[in-house]
């Protein structure tokens, strides 16, 4: 029998609860207004990426051919420094070098040292799509990705308890979380980017291009030639940086926001003689491979007790058992988070959780529960870009109570490795929507799938 949901405004504080737990953070993603971002959990400061850049960078020299064609670095830098003019956020001192690779790629490492392969501009049709690459790489640096991700990976090494220290006011280590991430392999981690990132540079870049004087319809454009001529092979630039989804439609989608001059820059003679001059040196050179970070085993809370202790919400619209070993942290009467220690910390005033479940009850507006946990599941995606529903919602019983479960499954934003998360709703004595959204990392799941079904089989609403 279809129940009602009563039609009450959505608990705003509840929500952004909800959102800061595990991989439930909300981020901001593709718009038809102009595209702005800020960027996402970081243990470093802004002077520690510098630092950690300059190392990388030093590395990369040693590992690396240098294009010593002293026109066309300069050319290079001076397109680059046009554009870094419009970046976002933290003043890095960026610097760019152009490496003597014919293979089509780019990367950014952290603090703002960019390297463009010749191969790029050998392809590029004009200016605008090299400056499309180029503002690519600067929002890659702006917006801290590369110690974003390390972030994650240290997280994923040494748990979550880490946290309370950092945020206590201790400094960050740099030196012992480099060490703990790969050490002199951690080049990697840092050059390794999430769907989520490449929407946010993409986007990023398109509105620094647009500031900067040119047409960010270039950038979408080197990606359509990437992709037609890709064949049997996937060229490194798309390897490197995959397709978070229709990244060419997102780009044109926020044109109309974003403040496109009338002649933007597209051909100039300067990039027409670099481009003629590069083609004609013809290195054959490939890049050195960079060191693998290592296989790290992740560091994992205590498994769940099997002596279960009880749980009412304060309001009372729920009741539940829980491992004895497990926290409560109760964001209000009616909403709460329930995980091992050591699964769960303090993240930039929210919490984050690995291992766990939130459960709670809250007003949206529908009539129906199959409406409301749509609704409920569609809200879930939008805030989590990465993730995917891998199980459509089916029905289940809450005792005898009508309810619907739905699996979804992506990267952890806490620690960017591959989670499962299940999502369940049904609906309260008083027209509510309740939800119990359980969370374990993928290589775990089987262990803590029997004490999701425990919990979930004693729920009294």
């Amino acid at each position: 029998m279809k129940r009602k949901i009563a039609g009450i405004a959505l608990i705003i504080s509840i929500i952004v609860f909800q959102l800061a737990c595990g991989s439930l953070i909300r981020r901001e993603g593709e718009t038809t207004t102009a595209p702005h971002f800020k960027p996402g959990f970081n243990l470093f400061s802004p002077e520690q990426d510098v630092e950690i850049g300059k190392d990388s960078a030093q590395k990369i020299s040693r590992q690396a051919p240098l294009l010593r064609d002293e026109a066309t670095v300069a050319y290079v830098r001076q397109l680059g420094a046009r554009l870094a003019a419009k970046a976002p956020g933290y003043k890095f001192p960026y610097k760019f070098e152009v490496l003597a690779v014919k293979e089509i790629n780019a990367f950014a490492l952290p603090g703002g040292f960019i390297y463009i392969n010749a191969g790029v501009i050998a392809a590029a049709k004009n200016e605008g799509e090299l400056a499309g690459v180029i503002a690519h790489e600067i929002s890659h640096v702006a917006l801290r990705h590369g110690t974003n991700q390390a972030s994650k990976a240290y997280i994923a090494k040494v748990g979550l308890d880490v946290l309370s220290s950092i945020g206590g006011g201790d400094s960050t280590d740099l030196g012992q979380i480099i060490e703990s991430i790969g050490g002199a392999g951690a080049n990697i981690v840092f050059l390794k980017m999430s769907r989520t990132a490449e929407t946010e540079s993409d986007l990023e870049g398109a509105r620094i291009m647009a500031e900067a004087g040119y047409d960010p319809r270039d950038m979408a454009n080197f990606f359509k030639t990437l992709e037609a001529g890709e064949g049997k092979k996937t060229p490194e630039f798309l390897s490197d940086h995959p397709d978070p989804g229709n990244r060419i439609e997102a780009i044109k989608r926020v044109m109309p926001a974003l403040p496109v001059i009338a002649k933007p820059t597209r051909e100039t003679e300067e990039f027409n003689r670099t481009k003629s001059r590069l083609v004609g040196l013809g290195s054959s050179k490939a890049v050195a491979r960079l060191a693998p970070a290592g296989d790290h085993t992740s560091s994992r809370p205590d498994l769940p007790s099997k002596t279960f202790t009880e749980y009412e919400a304060r309001d009372r619209s729920f009741s539940i058992t829980r491992p004895d070993n497990w926290d409560a942290l109760e964001a209000d009467s009616s909403n709460v988070i329930m995980a091992p220690r050591g699964a769960y910390g303090r993240m930039n005033d929210s919490v984050v959780v690995t291992h766990g479940i939130f459960i709670g009850a809250i007003g949206v507006n529908a009539d129906t529960l199959e409406e409301a946990n749509r609704m409920f599941v569609e809200q879930q995606l939008k805030a989590n870009p990465d993730f995917r529903v891998t199980s459509l919602s089916q029905p289940v019983m809450f005792g005898n109570r009508e309810g619907f479960a739905t699996i979804v499954s992506g990267p952890s934003t806490v620690t960017g490795a591959t989670e499962i998360d299940v999502i369940y709703t049904s609906v309260t004595d008083d027209g509510r929507l309740f939800y119990l959204i359980t969370i374990a990392p993928e290589d775990e799941f089987s262990a803590y799938k029997p004490i999701f079904e425990r919990i979930i089989a004693a729920i009294r609403l």
